[in-house]
Order: structure tokens, then C-alpha cells, then sequence
């Protein structure tokens, strides 16, 4: 007598107040959708249970199957970056399941989607303000891709969440402009290199550290990514990434990034491969090597056999350059609150929807922010003024877009140009195209001059800087162009020396050839004509001189 099978046993799972149950049979994982009720939920559960017992069930992973069981699926198929999974699983769990789960993918219709898709923009997030435009658009684009995906795998006939083609809406008609002020938000903020210097004058005021100025110049001139920043390490050694040779191009060795991924900082290659060399202008080098000899000793990271845990499999120490005030790795979001923002926009990141302007001293220039008031007065009290708007809307990545514009207004090479942003030539240029060194020191030159004239027009503004290491900067700029002034003053006082000695050298020997050919005044008549020669050549003494005079001018 063959072996009966046993029934198996489901076990329930909630997720945001619904309830579905789960059993195996045969090695099998099955699973009813979502349902508020949980009694309903296990009498699907109990029924399927009983048909696979039967042998009359069928197969639910078509039009039936719930979208979160699809979105299981899907996951397993995908070959993406970490952080890039990271923010699918933020739109999925904060704002797709929310509104879909529990529904079998064949019930899905155009219309709720696109009232969803409209309705993300009004909802208010954790930090207390509507969400943005560009987070709807985030997740309708991933529950486009989720269901295209389930269209291709053969679960439905069609996709939903797909957006209706052609004209819809209130659109641009062709030939009309957007307001220059809309188009300008849309672009990146592009900014010049005494805009930048000015800025990470600011941000190293509101930290109260110089080594956030280095940082944010180091990002500007070079173009790095947020990530890569804060990878960026720096040690005495051969075996440095960071190399500061006495003579010839300092250079920094970009192999890796930072990403937190999960609340876990990790060390990461760099985002699509693109590891590359930077080469380093002279003042960008000092600047590091000061970075350097002022770095902390290591990130408050965990360690994980006998290292950080953010160095993975890499056997160096914890060299990091760009660390916090307490050595923890600067997160994008919160940095760009407490010290982009407001050093861009001169006011603070909005707080239940209230932004605050930065309240400053008077002196020095450009005023010591006053982050926090006391007992008896406010900040707004104690404070002589605010900071006015410098560079407007401004991103950590904003910083990569300029120094971009920087090398394409340079007229250097295309391929060292994309050498620099760890970008590949396209076509043969790839293969037949190289950087050369003199494209290297060209490069150098090139962002030594913007670094001089940044310098140059901030002195022009104030010549000192309440930040130490931007005031030593000027002091020095400022000493050198006094030495260069009295140099050029010398010159020009040897120039007109030179130029006086030279004329009065030209007017002697003008007298000295003027004696050199004038007659003896012996020769000369009484009439003004040679007595030896006469006006008409050589002649006796007495055709010499004009008729009617000669006894006068013999007398």
C-alpha cells in the first residue's frame, strides 16, 4: 500500500497590516497574495492545499500571481549595481507595495496607476515636506520595468503602468521656451573658480575645520564623484594612491569608492569601472600633502578582522583623507544639508517646511556663522547680518559638471579630457587616440592658471579669510604680487633709465656730426655764400660771390 503524503502545515506572514500564508509541498514554496483579513487568507491557503492534495490545482503564476511574489522573482534576475538595488528597494517597499500589494498582476489597470503616479508629489515624507516630482517619476519608471519584465516572461498580454504615447496634457508647443528661470533649474549649476573657492571658504567656516575646503576644492578640480571623495587616501610611500613627487606630476590613483549601501559604508570599485589617474596642479598637490599631515588617525568604522570594516578586502590601514569631526565617513544627504546648502544658498536645509537663513558676524569677511543662539539671545539677535546667495540650487555632483565645462572650454584634447572623467573614447579614437605627457602638463597648466586667477579675484574682494589655511593662501598671493608689482616698478624704472641714456647718446652724436661737417666761419663772405666755391660750383674768387657784392664781400 503506497504511502499517503502529508498535508502540509502554512504559516502566516504580515507586512503593513496584511496577512498572507505560506506552505511546501513536494520542495515547493507557495504562497497566498496579500489580504487584509487574515481568515481569508488561510482559507486560500487551505483550498489550494486541498487541490494539490487532489491533483486538481493549477498553476497561479500567470495573471493570478500577486505582484510582490513577481517582484520576488524579478529580483533574482537582475544584474545591477548595489546602490543602484539599494534604491529599488526603496521605491518598491516606501512606495509600490504600499499601494499595490496583495493584487494579482492581471488586475492592474492604467487608471489607478496614473492617479497613483499623481498622487506620490502630494504625500509627505519622514522629513516632513512633499515628496519631489522626480520620486514619482523613479517609481512609475520601475513598475514600468517590473511589468514589462512580467509581459516578457509570458504572466500578462500587456503592461499597465506603461505611459500613454503623444500628446497629453498641457505640453510645450514646438518653437516655444521654457522661462529662462525653469531652464536654468534644469540644468546643472556650472560655477567659476573663485565661485568655488568661496564656496569651500564657506563650507570650512560652517564645519569649522580646513579640511573640508581642501575637500571641496580637491571635487571641483578634480571631478570626482561622491563616492570616490570619500575614498580618496593618502599616505607616505611608494605604495601610497597618492603620490607627491618633488619634481614632475603629483598624481592620485583612483581604484575604488566609498557606498553605503544599508547603512554599511563599503569600499567598491569606481562606478562602471572606470578606474583612472588624476594628475595634480602644483597647488593642488600642497594642499594634499597638508591633508595629509593633518589627517586622523582612522575612521570609527567596526573592525572586522583586525581592520575597518569599510576597507573589505584591502589589506591597507585606514588612511582616509575627507573624514567627519568625530572620523566617520561623511554621508552625501547629510553634508549637503549641513554645510552644501547653506553655503550655497545661504540658507539651511528646510525644517517642517522652514528655511533658515545663515546668521553671521559682520567680521572677518565673510562673516563667522552663529550656528545656535543661547539662553538669553537667539542667533538671529546676536547675529550682524546673513549670508547672501552664492551659487544658488548647488549638488555634490554639480561639482563633477564643472569641472567638466572647465576642460571642455580649455581646448585640450578630447581624449585626455575623457581620460579625466574615467570616460572611454568611442569608435577607432579609442584605439588610435592617446594621452600624452605633454597633454598631462598641459592639463596641469591649464587648472594652475584657474586655481591663480580664483585666488586672485578673491583677494581682490578681502585679502585675508577667517579660514587659516585660505588665509595663508592669500598672504602669500598677496606677498608675491607686491614682489612681482615692485619687480615690474624696477623694470620699468630701468627701462626709462635706459631710454633717457640712449636719447642723450643720440642728441651727442647728432652735436658731434653737426661740428664734424660745418664750413669755417673764414670761408664764409660777408653774403652768406663761400668764398672758394661760389653758388654755381667751383669758380675764381670773384665769380665766387653774387654779382654786385663781390668788393663787399672781398672787404
Amino acid at each position: 500500500m503506497p504511502r499517503q503524503r502529508r498535508r502540509p502545515k502554512p504559516w502566516a506572514e504580515t507586512s503593513r497590516g496584511l496577512t498572507r500564508y505560506c506552505w511546501r509541498f513536494e520542495g515547493e514554496k507557495y504562497r497566498t497574495p496579500y489580504r487584509e483579513n487574515p481568515d481569508d487568507a488561510y482559507a486560500d491557503a487551505a483550498q489550494q492545499i486541498t487541490e494539490q492534495m487532489t491533483g486538481t490545482w493549477q498553476d497561479r503564476s500567470g495573471a493570478r500571481m500577486p505582484l510582490e511574489d513577481w517582484i520576488d522573482v524579478w529580483r533574482e534576475l537582475l544584474d545591477v549595481e548595489p546602490t543602484t538595488l539599494a534604491k529599488y528597494k526603496y521605491l518598491i517597499e516606501f512606495h509600490i507595495l504600499p499601494e499595490f500589494q496583495g493584487r494579482e498582476l492581471g488586475s492592474l489597470t492604467f487608471e489607478e496607476i496614473e492617479k497613483w503616479d499623481r498622487a506620490i508629489p502630494t504625500r509627505i515624507s519622514s522629513r516632513g515636506t512633499p515628496y519631489a516630482p522626480s520620486v514619482a517619476h523613479g517609481a512609475r519608471d520601475l513598475l514600468i520595468t517590473i511589468l514589462g519584465d512580467a509581459v516578457h516572461a509570458g504572466k500578462i498580454d500587456r503592461n499597465p503602468a506603461e505611459r500613454r504615447k503623444g500628446r497629453r496634457g498641457r505640453v510645450v508647443a514646438k518653437g516655444r521656451r521654457q522661462p529662462t528661470h525653469a531652464a536654468q533649474q534644469a540644468t546643472s549649476n556650472v560655477i567659476t573658480p573663485v565661485q568655488a573657492i568661496c564656496f569651500a571658504e564657506r563650507c570650512a567656516l560652517l564645519s569649522g575645520r580646513d579640511i573640508d575646503f581642501v575637500m571641496n576644492v580637491f571635487a571641483t578640480w578634480t571631478g570626482t564623484r561622491w563616492g570616490e571623495l570619500m575614498a580618496v587616501e593618502g599616505w607616505d610611500g611608494k605604495d601610497s594612491p597618492l603620490q607627491l613627487p618633488g619634481k614632475g606630476i603629483a598624481t592620485y590613483q583612483l581604484d575604488w569608492q566609498l557606498r553605503e549601501i544599508g547603512g554599511v559604508v563599503r569600499k567598491a570599485p569606481p562606478k562602471d569601472g572606470s578606474y583612472r589617474t588624476l594628475d595634480l596642479p602644483p597647488f593642488l598637490a600642497k594642499l594634499m600633502g597638508w591633508a595629509i599631515e593633518n589627517r586622523q588617525e582612522r575612521c570609527k568604522c567596526p573592525d572586522a578582522d583586525g581592520h575597518p570594516s569599510c576597507k573589505g578586502d584591502d589589506p591597507t590601514g585606514p588612511n582616509y583623507l575627507f573624514l567627519g569631526p568625530e572620523g566617520g565617513h561623511p554621508r552625501r544627504s547629510n553634508y549637503a544639508d549641513r554645510y552644501i546648502t547653506p553655503a550655497a544658498e545661504g540658507l539651511h536645509a528646510g525644517r517642517k517646511g522652514v528655511r533658515r537663513p545663515v546668521y553671521v558676524t559682520a567680521e572677518p569677511w565673510p562673516g563667522i556663522p552663529i550656528r545656535k543662539g543661547n539662553r538669553k539671545a537667539k542667533a538671529a539677535d546676536m547675529a550682524d547680518g546673513t549670508w547672501p546667495d552664492l551659487l544658488g540650487k548647488f549638488k555634490p555632483h554639480d561639482d563633477r559638471h564643472t569641472h567638466s565645462t572647465w576642460l571642455d572650454v580649455s581646448n585640450l584634447p578630447k581624449v585626455i579630457q575623457m581620460d579625466r572623467r574615467g570616460h572611454a573614447m568611442q569608435g577607432m579614437d579609442s584605439v588610435y587616440i592617446h594621452v600624452t605627457d605633454g597633454m598631462r602638463r598641459q592639463l596641469c597648466d591649464y587648472l594652475e592658471q584657474l586655481w591663480r586667477d580664483g585666488i586672485a579675484e578673491r583677494s581682490k574682494l578681502v585679502p585675508r579669510s577667517a579660514v587659516p589655511l585660505l588665509d595663508e593662501i592669500l598672504v602669500a598671493h598677496d606677498k608675491q604680487a607686491r614682489h612681482e608689482a615692485t619687480q615690474r616698478s624696477a623694470e620699468m624704472s630701468a627701462q626709462q633709465r635706459l631710454r633717457a641714456t640712449r636719447a642723450q647718446a643720440r642728441g651727442t652724436e647728432r652735436g658731434a656730426a653737426t661740428r664734424h661737417f660745418a664750413t669755417p666761419p673764414r670761408s664764409i663772405g660777408r653774403c652768406g655764400y663761400h668764398r672758394s666755391g661760389g653758388q654755381f660750383g667751383g669758380q675764381n674768387r670773384a665769380n665766387g660771390c653774387c654779382p654786385g657784392f663781390v668788393a663787399a664781400c672781398l672787404r
